[in-house]
Protein backbone atom coordinates (compact mmCIF):
# COMPACT_ATOMS: atom_id res chain seq x y z
CA UNK A 1 0.00 0.00 0.00
CA UNK A 2 1.56 3.34 -0.69
CA UNK A 3 2.02 5.93 1.61
CA UNK A 4 0.41 8.42 0.07
CA UNK A 5 -3.03 6.53 0.95
CA UNK A 6 -2.37 7.51 4.91
CA UNK A 7 -2.98 11.15 3.46
CA UNK A 8 -7.34 10.50 4.03
CA UNK A 9 -6.54 10.55 7.59
CA UNK A 10 -5.16 14.89 7.40
CA UNK A 11 -8.24 14.68 4.91
CA UNK A 12 -10.98 13.85 7.59
CA UNK A 13 -8.82 14.93 11.09
CA UNK A 14 -8.69 18.52 9.06
CA UNK A 15 -12.67 18.53 8.42
CA UNK A 16 -13.20 17.29 12.13
CA UNK A 17 -11.22 20.57 13.48
CA UNK A 18 -12.91 22.90 11.29
CA UNK A 19 -16.59 20.85 12.56
CA UNK A 20 -15.33 21.63 16.17
CA UNK A 21 -14.12 24.96 15.93
CA UNK A 22 -17.86 26.01 14.66
CA UNK A 23 -19.07 24.27 17.73
CA UNK A 24 -17.23 26.57 19.49
CA UNK A 25 -18.19 29.57 17.99
CA UNK A 26 -21.84 29.15 19.16
CA UNK A 27 -20.80 30.89 22.77
CA UNK A 28 -17.11 32.20 21.33
CA UNK A 29 -15.31 34.18 18.28
CA UNK A 30 -12.74 33.35 16.05
CA UNK A 31 -9.72 35.51 17.66
CA UNK A 32 -10.21 32.62 21.24
CA UNK A 33 -10.72 29.90 19.02
CA UNK A 34 -7.46 30.40 17.13
CA UNK A 35 -5.43 30.90 20.60
CA UNK A 36 -6.90 27.78 22.02
CA UNK A 37 -6.04 25.59 18.96
CA UNK A 38 -2.57 26.99 19.05
CA UNK A 39 -1.85 26.15 22.10
CA UNK A 40 -3.29 22.88 22.40
CA UNK A 41 -1.04 21.49 19.56
CA UNK A 42 1.68 23.36 21.73
CA UNK A 43 1.44 21.51 24.07
CA UNK A 44 1.15 18.55 22.69
CA UNK A 45 3.97 19.00 20.79
CA UNK A 46 5.96 19.90 23.32
CA UNK A 47 5.14 16.66 25.46
CA UNK A 48 6.23 14.82 22.48
CA UNK A 49 9.44 15.61 22.69
CA UNK A 50 10.33 12.92 25.53
CA UNK A 51 10.13 10.67 22.65
CA UNK A 52 12.58 12.20 20.30
CA UNK A 53 16.10 10.72 19.80
CA UNK A 54 18.08 14.53 19.92
CA UNK A 55 21.02 12.56 19.25
CA UNK A 56 20.49 12.03 15.86
CA UNK A 57 19.30 15.57 15.35
CA UNK A 58 21.84 17.94 13.47
CA UNK A 59 21.38 21.66 13.05
CA UNK A 60 20.42 22.32 9.86
CA UNK A 61 19.04 26.12 8.43
CA UNK A 62 16.03 23.64 7.11
CA UNK A 63 14.62 23.82 10.38
CA UNK A 64 13.69 27.55 10.05
CA UNK A 65 11.69 26.16 6.67
CA UNK A 66 9.75 24.37 9.43
CA UNK A 67 9.31 27.38 11.79
CA UNK A 68 8.34 29.41 8.15
CA UNK A 69 5.76 26.34 7.73
CA UNK A 70 4.50 27.09 11.31
CA UNK A 71 3.52 31.05 10.26
CA UNK A 72 2.08 29.93 7.16
CA UNK A 73 -0.13 26.56 8.55
CA UNK A 74 -1.32 27.02 10.87
CA UNK A 75 -0.76 29.77 12.23
CA UNK A 76 -2.02 32.35 8.95
CA UNK A 77 -4.07 29.10 7.62
CA UNK A 78 -6.30 29.16 10.84
CA UNK A 79 -6.80 32.50 11.46
CA UNK A 80 -7.95 32.73 7.81
CA UNK A 81 -10.15 29.74 7.89
CA UNK A 82 -11.72 30.69 11.20
CA UNK A 83 -12.86 33.75 9.63
CA UNK A 84 -14.15 32.19 6.71
CA UNK A 85 -16.18 29.98 8.88
CA UNK A 86 -17.54 32.67 11.32
CA UNK A 87 -18.90 34.51 7.81
CA UNK A 88 -19.99 31.47 5.72
CA UNK A 89 -19.95 28.69 7.83
CA UNK A 90 -18.07 25.52 7.88
CA UNK A 91 -19.10 23.83 5.01
CA UNK A 92 -19.00 26.48 2.34
CA UNK A 93 -15.27 27.64 3.98
CA UNK A 94 -13.90 24.12 3.68
CA UNK A 95 -14.89 23.74 0.19
CA UNK A 96 -13.14 26.57 -0.95
CA UNK A 97 -9.77 26.61 1.36
CA UNK A 98 -9.94 23.11 -0.33
CA UNK A 99 -8.24 24.80 -3.58
CA UNK A 100 -4.69 24.41 -1.57
CA UNK A 101 -3.75 21.84 -3.89
CA UNK A 102 -3.85 24.44 -7.11
CA UNK A 103 -1.39 26.95 -4.50
CA UNK A 104 0.40 23.91 -3.53
CA UNK A 105 1.33 23.81 -7.87
CA UNK A 106 1.53 27.31 -7.51
CA UNK A 107 4.13 27.63 -4.40
CA UNK A 108 6.53 24.58 -6.19
CA UNK A 109 6.41 26.65 -9.63
CA UNK A 110 7.58 29.59 -7.96
CA UNK A 111 9.34 27.90 -5.07
CA UNK A 112 11.00 24.83 -6.60
CA UNK A 113 10.64 25.21 -10.30
CA UNK A 114 8.61 22.49 -11.39
CA UNK A 115 6.54 23.91 -14.46
CA UNK A 116 2.91 22.29 -14.37
CA UNK A 117 1.57 20.28 -17.53
CA UNK A 118 -0.80 22.02 -20.31
CA UNK A 119 -3.49 19.99 -18.85
CA UNK A 120 -3.63 21.76 -14.94
CA UNK A 121 -5.88 24.75 -17.48
CA UNK A 122 -8.41 21.84 -17.37
CA UNK A 123 -8.08 21.93 -13.21
CA UNK A 124 -7.93 25.57 -12.97
CA UNK A 125 -11.18 26.11 -14.93
CA UNK A 126 -13.46 23.49 -12.28
CA UNK A 127 -11.66 25.09 -9.47
CA UNK A 128 -12.92 28.56 -10.61
CA UNK A 129 -16.13 26.89 -11.67
CA UNK A 130 -16.41 25.17 -8.41
CA UNK A 131 -15.80 28.26 -6.33
CA UNK A 132 -18.39 30.53 -8.31
CA UNK A 133 -20.69 27.64 -7.54
CA UNK A 134 -20.56 27.49 -3.52
CA UNK A 135 -20.89 31.62 -3.49
CA UNK A 136 -23.78 31.13 -5.47
CA UNK A 137 -25.86 29.31 -2.71
CA UNK A 138 -28.21 30.88 -0.10
CA UNK A 139 -26.23 30.94 2.80
CA UNK A 140 -22.82 32.71 1.54
CA UNK A 141 -25.02 35.02 -1.39
CA UNK A 142 -24.30 38.82 -0.48
CA UNK A 143 -20.90 37.50 1.70
CA UNK A 144 -19.15 36.36 -1.71
CA UNK A 145 -16.86 38.88 -0.94
CA UNK A 146 -15.72 36.55 2.57
CA UNK A 147 -14.73 34.17 0.32
CA UNK A 148 -11.47 35.85 0.40
CA UNK A 149 -10.93 34.21 3.44
CA UNK A 150 -10.98 30.49 2.23
CA UNK A 151 -8.39 31.56 -0.24
CA UNK A 152 -6.15 32.85 2.04
CA UNK A 153 -6.67 29.58 3.67
CA UNK A 154 -5.49 27.97 0.57
CA UNK A 155 -2.38 29.95 0.15
CA UNK A 156 -1.03 29.58 3.60
CA UNK A 157 -1.87 25.80 3.35
CA UNK A 158 -0.21 24.85 0.30
CA UNK A 159 3.25 27.04 0.81
CA UNK A 160 3.39 24.84 3.92
CA UNK A 161 2.86 22.01 1.71
CA UNK A 162 6.31 23.04 0.05
CA UNK A 163 7.88 24.42 2.90
CA UNK A 164 8.11 21.18 5.12
CA UNK A 165 8.93 19.72 1.87
CA UNK A 166 12.17 21.66 1.71
CA UNK A 167 12.67 20.87 5.33
CA UNK A 168 12.29 17.18 5.10
CA UNK A 169 15.02 17.48 1.88
CA UNK A 170 17.11 18.67 4.88
CA UNK A 171 17.87 15.42 6.40
CA UNK A 172 15.13 16.03 8.84
CA UNK A 173 13.81 12.60 9.98
CA UNK A 174 11.91 13.09 13.26
CA UNK A 175 8.40 14.19 12.12
CA UNK A 176 7.30 14.94 16.05
CA UNK A 177 10.62 17.47 16.40
CA UNK A 178 9.42 18.87 12.53
CA UNK A 179 5.79 19.40 14.41
CA UNK A 180 7.59 21.28 17.28
CA UNK A 181 9.46 23.31 15.19
CA UNK A 182 6.13 24.45 13.43
CA UNK A 183 3.98 24.46 16.30
CA UNK A 184 6.74 27.37 18.36
CA UNK A 185 6.46 29.74 15.28
CA UNK A 186 2.99 29.13 15.17
CA UNK A 187 2.51 29.84 18.88
CA UNK A 188 4.83 32.82 18.69
CA UNK A 189 3.32 34.30 16.01
CA UNK A 190 -0.28 33.73 16.13
CA UNK A 191 -0.67 36.13 19.23
CA UNK A 192 1.05 38.98 17.47
CA UNK A 193 -1.44 38.42 14.32
CA UNK A 194 -4.63 37.86 16.25
CA UNK A 195 -3.88 41.45 17.84
CA UNK A 196 -2.68 43.75 14.59
CA UNK A 197 -5.92 41.60 12.95
CA UNK A 198 -8.63 41.74 15.78
CA UNK A 199 -7.19 44.83 18.10
CA UNK A 200 -10.87 45.70 20.16
CA UNK A 201 -12.12 42.16 19.90
CA UNK A 202 -11.90 40.36 23.28
CA UNK A 203 -11.08 37.09 23.80
CA UNK A 204 -13.83 34.60 24.92
CA UNK A 205 -13.34 31.93 27.28
CA UNK A 206 -16.72 29.85 27.49
CA UNK A 207 -15.86 26.27 28.72
CA UNK A 208 -17.92 24.75 26.67
CA UNK A 209 -16.57 26.64 23.76
CA UNK A 210 -12.80 26.27 25.23
CA UNK A 211 -13.68 22.13 25.15
CA UNK A 212 -14.74 22.28 21.56
CA UNK A 213 -11.47 24.49 20.85
CA UNK A 214 -9.33 22.12 22.53
CA UNK A 215 -10.95 19.21 20.99
CA UNK A 216 -10.29 20.69 17.26
CA UNK A 217 -6.99 21.31 18.40
CA UNK A 218 -6.39 17.54 19.14
CA UNK A 219 -7.55 17.03 16.12
CA UNK A 220 -5.70 19.54 14.08
CA UNK A 221 -2.35 18.05 16.12
CA UNK A 222 -3.85 14.42 14.61
CA UNK A 223 -3.67 16.28 11.01
CA UNK A 224 -0.15 17.65 11.45
CA UNK A 225 1.11 14.60 12.75
CA UNK A 226 0.03 12.50 9.70
CA UNK A 227 0.40 15.22 6.92
CA UNK A 228 4.25 15.70 7.84
CA UNK A 229 4.38 12.16 7.99
CA UNK A 230 2.89 11.18 4.43
CA UNK A 231 4.88 14.66 3.22
CA UNK A 232 8.12 12.88 4.50
CA UNK A 233 7.76 10.12 2.76
CA UNK A 234 5.71 10.58 0.03
CA UNK A 235 5.08 12.49 -3.38
CA UNK A 236 3.57 16.03 -2.78
CA UNK A 237 1.62 15.51 -6.36
CA UNK A 238 -0.35 12.39 -4.75
CA UNK A 239 -0.62 13.58 -1.28
CA UNK A 240 -2.49 17.27 -2.70
CA UNK A 241 -5.44 15.90 -4.24
CA UNK A 242 -5.84 12.53 -1.17
CA UNK A 243 -5.97 15.66 1.38
CA UNK A 244 -8.11 17.71 -0.95
CA UNK A 245 -10.91 14.93 0.00
CA UNK A 246 -11.77 16.85 3.23
CA UNK A 247 -14.75 18.33 1.53
CA UNK A 248 -16.18 14.84 1.27
CA UNK A 249 -15.90 14.21 4.96
CA UNK A 250 -17.32 17.69 5.86
CA UNK A 251 -20.32 17.47 4.24
CA UNK A 252 -20.34 13.45 5.52
CA UNK A 253 -20.03 14.90 9.37
CA UNK A 254 -21.36 18.17 9.26
CA UNK A 255 -25.15 16.64 9.83
CA UNK A 256 -23.63 14.71 12.87
CA UNK A 257 -21.51 17.13 14.67
CA UNK A 258 -23.60 20.74 13.75
CA UNK A 259 -27.33 19.03 13.28
CA UNK A 260 -29.44 21.78 11.52
CA UNK A 261 -27.09 24.69 12.53
CA UNK A 262 -25.79 24.50 8.45
CA UNK A 263 -28.03 23.82 5.70
CA UNK A 264 -26.01 21.24 3.18
CA UNK A 265 -27.20 22.37 -0.55
CA UNK A 266 -26.71 20.87 -4.00
CA UNK A 267 -24.82 24.25 -5.04
CA UNK A 268 -22.15 23.40 -2.18
CA UNK A 269 -22.19 19.71 -2.70
CA UNK A 270 -21.91 20.07 -6.95
CA UNK A 271 -19.12 22.94 -6.05
CA UNK A 272 -17.28 20.58 -3.60
CA UNK A 273 -17.29 17.90 -6.31
CA UNK A 274 -16.02 20.42 -9.05
CA UNK A 275 -13.10 21.72 -6.93
CA UNK A 276 -12.39 18.23 -6.12
CA UNK A 277 -11.81 16.99 -9.58
CA UNK A 278 -10.32 20.65 -9.98
CA UNK A 279 -7.34 20.03 -7.63
CA UNK A 280 -6.84 16.32 -9.10
CA UNK A 281 -5.99 17.68 -12.33
CA UNK A 282 -4.03 20.80 -11.52
CA UNK A 283 -1.88 18.45 -8.78
CA UNK A 284 -1.09 15.14 -11.28
CA UNK A 285 -1.68 15.79 -14.74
Amino acid sequence: MPIEIFALVPAMAFSLSALFTRRGMDASNSKTANLVVVLTLLAAFTFSLVAVDFSRLEFSWHWFTFMAAGVASPGLSHLFMYRGIHFIGVAGSSSVSNVHAFFGAFWAFTLLGERPPPGVWAGIFLVVAGVLMISRTDSIKGKAVYLIYPLLTAACFGLAHNLRKIGFSGGMESVLFAGFLQTVAAAVSVPIILRIAFPDQPYQFPARSVRFFVMSGVWSLIAQLTLLFVIRGGRVSLISPIVATTPFFTLLLTPVILGDREKITWRIVAGSILLVVGVVFVTTL
